[in-house]
C-alpha cells in the first residue's frame, strides 16, 4: 500500500475574551441584534484574542496540544504548514514565527492563504508531501485565524460575525491505513475585491490617507450572493466523495465551514443527510475562518461524537470549505 497521510492528533485554541450578541447589542445600539444573529446565522457568542496575543500565538497554542494528543515532539515535525489570512506581518511567513516559538527546529515551513478554505487546501497539501516525498513523516497543519485585529467595531456588517481562534491537527504517515483519500479546489477569483482586507499589499499600501479613512479594516466592498455556498457547496462535496470512490451514504461525517448554521442544514437536507450527520460550533465560538473545520471536529470529538484520533474506526469524513476570493476546498478522509 502506498504511504497515506492520517490524523493523529487535534488541538484547539480559544481567546479567553468572551463577546456575546448582547455585548455587541449593546456595543452598536442596534436593538434586535441579538437575537437576529441567532435566528439567521446561530450564532450566540464569539471570543477575540487579548490586546498582546498575536496569531502565531493562537496558533502555537492549538499546536501544543495537538502534538500532546499525537505524543509528538516538536523536533520530530518534518514540516509546518499554516493556513491564515490575518499573519503576524505582510512577511515574513507567520509559520517561521510558530516553528520558532514551538521549537520544532527540523521542521520546514510555509503559509498558505486562500482565506477560510486555508486548512482543508493545507491538508491537501500535506497529504501530497506525506505520499510522495519519504523524509516527510510527520506534519503539523494549523487554521489560525485573529480577524478581530481587523475588524471596524462599529460595522454591523462584520464585527457582529468575526472571532478568533486557531486549530491544528497532526498528519502522519501510514503505509497500512488510508487517511486523506481524494480531494477538490475550485474558485472564481471574480469575487476577489467583494470582501477582504484590502489596504496592506501592493494594491493598497498601507497610507496615512488609508488608515485615516479607515480602509485597513475588514470590509464587504461588494455584496457576495447570498446562495453562494448553497449553490456550490453540495456539489462540491458530490463531487469529492465521488472522487474518493464512495457515496454519501457511506459518509459517517459531514464538517463544514461555521459561517452560517441555516446554510449548513439546508445543505445537508440538499446532501439528503440527516443533521446528526454534521457537527457544528458556530454558537459559541463565533465565525473563526480557516480554524473553524479543526475546531469542529475536536468540538466532536470533546462530546463523544467523534471518536478520538488513534481510537477510530476507518469512520468516513467529508469537509467542505469556503472562503472570500473566492476559494472552496474539499476532502474525504477515513479516520482512525
Amino acid at each position: 500500500m502506498v504511504r497515506s497521510a492520517v490524523i493523529t492528533g487535534l488541538g484547539i485554541y480559544i481567546p479567553e475574551k468572551m463577546l456575546t450578541n448582547e455585548d455587541i447589542e449593546k456595543m452598536l445600539d442596534r436593538p434586535g441584534t441579538a437575537d437576529w444573529l441567532v435566528k439567521n446565522v446561530g450564532i450566540e457568542e464569539r471570543h477575540i484574542m487579548a490586546d498582546d496575543e498575536v496569531t502565531s500565538d493562537l496558533a502555537l497554542h492549538a499546536s501544543r496540544e495537538a502534538l500532546e494528543d499525537a505524543d509528538v515532539e516538536p523536533e520530530d515535525l518534518d514540516l509546518i504548514i499554516l493556513s491564515t489570512d490575518t499573519p503576524d506581518y505582510i512577511s515574513p511567513a507567520t509559520s517561521v514565527v510558530v516553528q520558532y516559538k514551538l521549537g520544532a527546529k527540523n521542521a520546514g515551513t510555509f503559509d498558505v492563504n486562500c482565506a477560510c478554505a486555508g486548512l482543508v487546501t493545507a491538508m491537501d497539501i500535506a497529504s501530497r508531501y506525506i505520499q510522495t516525498d519519504p523524509e516527510i513523516e510527520r506534519v503539523l497543519v494549523i487554521g489560525a485565524y485573529g480577524m478581530t485585529k481587523f475588524v471596524d467595531w462599529t460595522d454591523h456588517y462584520t464585527c457582529t460575525l468575526f472571532a478568533d481562534a486557531a486549530g491544528a491537527m497532526i498528519l502522519e504517515a501510514d503505509e497500512d491505513r488510508e487517511g486523506l483519500i481524494a480531494s477538490k479546489l475550485i474558485a472564481d477569483g471574480s469575487f476577489h475585491d467583494h470582501l477582504g482586507i484590502f489596504v496592506g499589499g501592493t494594491a493598497e499600501p498601507p497610507t496615512v490617507e488609508a488608515i485615516q479613512n479607515h480602509r485597513h479594516h475588514l470590509a464587504f466592498r461588494k455584496r457576495f450572493p447570498a446562495d453562494t455556498n448553497l449553490k456550490h457547496w453540495p456539489q462540491l462535496t458530490r463531487d469529492c466523495v465521488s472522487k474518493a470512490n464512495l457515496s454519501l451514504a457511506d459518509i459517517d461525517w459531514f464538517f463544514f465551514t461555521q459561517v452560517n448554521l441555516r446554510t449548513i442544514e439546508a445543505v445537508m437536507r440538499e446532501l439528503d443527510a440527516p443533521l446528526e450527520k454534521t457537527h457544528n460550533v458556530m454558537d459559541k465560538w463565533g465565525y473563526t475562518g480557516s480554524a473553524c473545520i479543526a475546531l469542529a471536529m475536536y468540538d466532536a470529538v470533546d462530546q463523544g461524537k467523534l471518536p478520538p484520533p488513534g481510537q477510530g474506526n476507518g469512520e468516513n469524513i467529508a469537509l467542505c470549505s469556503s472562503g472570500g476570493g473566492f476559494n472552496m476546498a474539499a476532502a474525504v478522509l477515513k479516520w482512525w
